[in-house]
């Protein structure tokens, strides 16, 4: 990554028909954070309880946050009854490794970019 800004994009999703109020991502490993846009639908902004929502649908979320030297991107998501995602997989640790719902984590380089004319 050569850029001072990151366009971060996925998806959440909840259990039991609940739907995503949030979902946060930040590039300082969790210290500050930035409200990501929601979609479900091509440019429909998303409303868990609104008539058109899929609750226990994928969520598609983007947001694009200034990028220190030496970024750990991370996501985390909220749901409607105000689950929160855990910060570590310690936490909630099983043999199985199932069910791993603990925050995302990305550790990426930023490097200083090189104009491909010089090349």
């Amino acid at each position: 990554l050569c850029s001072l800004q990151a366009r971060i994009a996925g998806y959440a999703l909840s259990g039991g028909g609940r739907g995503i109020e949030r979902v946060d991502v930040s590039a300082d490993g969790g210290k500050t954070w930035v409200e990501a846009r929601r979609y479900q639908k091509d440019n429909v902004a998303y409303v868990s309880d609104g008539p058109q929502s899929d609750k226990w649908a994928w969520v598609l979320f983007e947001a694009t946050l200034d990028v220190p030297a030496n970024p750990e991107i991370v996501v985390k998501a909220v749901d409607s009854a105000a689950n929160v995602q855990p910060e570590k997989v310690e936490d909630i640790w099983n043999l199985r490794g199932i069910l791993n719902t603990s925050w995302h984590r990305i550790k990426i380089q930023r490097s200083s970019c090189v104009e491909r004319s010089k090349l």
